[in-house]
């Protein structure tokens, strides 16, 4: 809404034409005319600009008042609060004597003098089994390779898919490798074509929130690609193009021989026009030519790194007696600057152009190193996978590759039948095609035992999932060797969890009580206990707690800090002056400043709004006398005083080095100024002022109340976020409210006046026009005789 002028609510008012039979200018006459109305319209809105900001300033102090409130004063959950037993308690507990070193201590401390450990007899142990010896066969290969074949390449891996939907232009690029599940996308079946889109659209993510694959739906429709619709809107989708369109079947094309695209909806699916065959699928394509320039990345014990087979043009040189030796020495060169020289050896294992690589993770001396880790974790496009150049699987390795069918997965001997077997009465079927990631997940989930793989030991390891001496692992199975190949060879062997066995003597008895549990930790008459060594000699461990004076200096430099903060905010609040020579800005002046220019104007406009406030000063007077007169001393003594500065109009001051002196020496003193309350005697005269921290509490209520009734003096005025009642039913915008009901009320009757002067005006410019017609019909007359 603009007032000033005629724009904003008054142009709406105004119809038709003015001056055009009198010259007079309308508008600017009816806004003289209105110009009362509108100026009280104005002086109402100047009004409500500045209760707003009353209301704003009010909040920024009730804001800070109670973000102190929840750390220090009335959440007691928070960790800092002044009245919680745990914050001034004896939390630091620590544990004593040579065996101390077994054990460690947390929780209450009012019985950490109570009990001594007199023996750690013996540890809990979880059942577990771990594989006896290398699972797997160690090495790192690839497939077996003629480097002079010419071999089927995917046509469809890398290649590209547009789409149009909804006015947006997306594409699409048919994935390599594995998806975040493990799975390899494939693309020598139309099957496996179908189901690599499906997976590669649901990361595409398209307008309204949604993924690609919530839109379109792909299927096999016998040897043809068949996209429909998904949308539930009236959105275009259309298959636009790409790189893949062609390998697909789509091959209907406009005169310049380019795709011509195809609608794709619900009931008109958009469907191959020829079958997709191995000619679509693939191109037959020499070793040399599918790797030239290619790269290769491997992950040596969590390090990887890029390597780049020689170019096209570089084997064209090389005889084929040479060209083993030649991609050998090249990728060795690579991997010793890669890795460091000595750590990975690079052999081909074969005849003439004839067999596979291999690469071996060794030590500098030339021996085996069977604890490093080597894997083939990525490539370029066409170069791994199940039809890739090296025939090698995603994710090959010299340990383990549990995403692949277990018939491949590289163990010691290979997995070639199905088979079952039970854990713990559980029984698991096992396919030569499922994948060792499968198995162990189903073991995982479906029984009371834990099974992982641990790379860098290359072995399995059983654990169950009760604890002590609750927990077993029992293995059977009618195909033994085979589990024992995957397995290791002691995975029959049956394993027994153990309990902990923990003697301990409470004061004032000589009798010791063993404690048996299930696990390492224990919990004692409050104490929780936790043992990681057995001794049954020696002194035994007792417990020490001590007030954690660090923690609690800590915490009170902040809540000094931050009082301040308050007391700062609050005085300057009060004691700032109004500028009278900056009122709220209306927004016709708005509009001829800049940015800048109207926040510099607020900024010196919201000044002093809450100058001489009676509350505000009520909050300033209660925050001066926080500690009570009659512990002044006693409070100077342990390092808090109010500053003598009388600008800082009650700001404390802390002397840390006082006041850690003072929790070593008497922790529930300095706890009893902070905490205590008023009491009186039976004649009515007063024996016990309230602490600094009851003070304090007592003021923010007063104030700052969100919670219960009364709320604060300042909530019911501003209202808070920390009371969304009061968001809306305060004293203030009530006050706003009414403002509103006024500026409305004054709008309606500038709405009439204006409407009572534009008839006035019409009715006056529609006389003058008849009058201005019959002059003109008289001097007609007159000029006729």
């Amino acid at each position: 809404m603009n007032i000033g002028g005629l724009s904003g609510t008054t142009s709406n008012s105004i119809r038709g034409f003015g001056g055009l039979a009198s010259g007079l200018d309308r508008d600017a006459l009816i806004e003289g005319m209105s110009a009362g109305t509108m100026a009280k319209i104005e002086k109402q809105m100047k009004q409500k600009t500045l209760l707003q900001w009353e209301q704003t300033g009010i909040r920024d102090i009730t804001d800070k008042l109670t973000a102190f409130a929840d750390k220090y004063t009335s959440t007691y959950s928070s960790a800092t609060n002044l009245f919680s037993g745990s914050f001034w308690g004896r939390n630091n507990i620590t544990a004593l004597g040579s065996n101390s070193k077994y054990v460690s201590v947390s929780g209450s401390a009012n019985t950490a003098d109570t009990i001594q450990i007199q023996a750690v007899e013996k540890l809990a142990k979880k059942a577990q089994i771990t594989s006896a010896g290398k699972v797997s066969d160690s090495s790192l290969k690839t497939g077996e390779i003629d480097l002079k074949e010419v071999q089927k390449s995917s046509n469809l891996e890398g290649k590209t898919l547009e789409f149009t939907y909804g006015g947006k232009d997306y594409t699409v690029i048919l994935p390599s490798g594995k998806d975040k599940d493990g799975k390899e996308y494939q693309y020598d079946t139309v099957e496996h074509v179908v189901d690599a889109m499906n997976r590669a659209f649901k990361d595409v993510d398209v307008d309204g929130g949604k993924k690609l694959s919530q839109v379109i739906k792909v299927e096999a429709t016998g040897q043809k690609v068949q996209f429909t619709s998904l949308d539930e809107g009236n959105n275009i989708l259309k298959l636009k193009g790409g790189s893949a369109v062609e390998h697909l079947g789509f091959t209907k094309k406009d005169g310049e021989d380019k795709f011509q695209g195809v609608d794709i909806k619900k009931d008109a699916p958009a469907i191959s026009d020829i079958d997709v065959t191995d000619k679509q699928l693939f191109t037959e394509t020499p070793f040399i030519d599918r790797i030239a320039g290619k790269q290769l990345t491997f992950n040596y014990n969590g390090t990887s790194k890029t390597i780049t087979m020689p170019s096209k043009e570089e084997l064209a040189k090389v005889t084929d007696d040479k060209l083993s030796s030649t991609l050998v020495e090249s990728m060795q060169t690579q991997l010793d600057q890669a890795f460091g020289k000595g750590r990975v050896k690079v052999d081909f294992n074969g005849t003439g152009t004839k067999g596979s690589f291999s690469f071996q993770t060794i030590k500098p001396d030339g021996s085996a190193d069977s604890s490093s880790t080597l894997m083939l974790s990525s490539a370029d496009a066409g170069m791994l996978g199940k039809d890739g150049a090296f025939k090698t699987n995603y994710g090959e390795s010299n340990r383990l590759n549990l995403d692949v069918a277990i018939s491949e997965a590289g163990f010691s001997k290979p997995i070639t039948s199905d088979f079952s077997f039970k854990v713990n009465g559980v029984e698991i079927k096992v396919s030569k095609n499922d994948t060792m990631r499968d198995i162990m997940n189903r073991i995982n989930k479906e029984t009371d035992v834990e099974v992982r793989y641990q790379a860098s030991s290359d072995k399995f390891i059983f654990t169950s999932k009760e604890e002590g001496a609750s927990g077993k692992i029992q293995i059977e199975s009618t195909e033994q060797e085979t589990l024992k190949n995957i397995f290791g060879q002691n995975v029959l062997d049956e394993a027994v969890g153990e309990d902990a066995r923990i003697r301990i003597k409470h004061a004032g008895s000589n009798e010791e009580e063993t404690i048996v549990r299930g696990s390492n930790t224990i919990k004692v008459d409050g104490l929780t206990i936790t043992v990681n060594g057995t001794f049954d000699n020696g002194e035994p461990v007792t417990f020490d707690a001590k007030v954690d004076d660090e923690k609690i200096v800590t915490s009170m430099k902040d809540m000094v800090k931050e009082f301040n903060e308050i007391i700062e905010l609050v005085n300057k609040s009060m004691s700032t002056k109004p500028n009278r020579d900056y009122p709220p800005l209306t927004a016709e002046q708005k509009k001829e400043m800049s940015k800048s220019e109207i926040e510099a104007w607020e900024e010196k406009a919201k000044e002093g709004l809450l100058f001489n406030d009676n509350d505000i000063k009520g909050l300033s007077n209660g925050l001066r006398f926080v500690l009570g007169s009659g512990d002044l001393q006693a409070l100077e003594k342990i390092g808090i005083t109010v500053s003598s500065t009388a600008s800082d109009n009650g700001k404390l001051t802390l002397d840390e080095a006082k006041f850690k002196a003072a929790l070593a020496s008497d922790p529930e003193g300095v706890k009893n100024l902070f905490t205590k309350e008023l009491k009186k005697d039976e004649a009515g005269n007063v024996i016990q002022t309230n602490g600094i921290a009851t003070n304090m509490k007592n003021v923010l209520d007063k104030y700052a109340k969100t919670i219960g009734e009364p709320k604060g003096i300042l909530i019911r005025r501003a209202g808070s976020i920390k009371s969304p009642a009061t968001v809306m039913q305060n004293e203030l915008q009530k006050k706003i409210d009414e403002v509103d009901k006024r500026i409305s009320t004054l709008q309606s009757t500038l709405k009439r006046e204006q409407d009572r002067y534009i008839r006035q005006f019409t009715t006056l410019e529609s006389l003058i026009a008849q009058m201005n017609s019959q002059s003109n019909a008289l001097s007609q007359f007159g000029a006729n005789f």
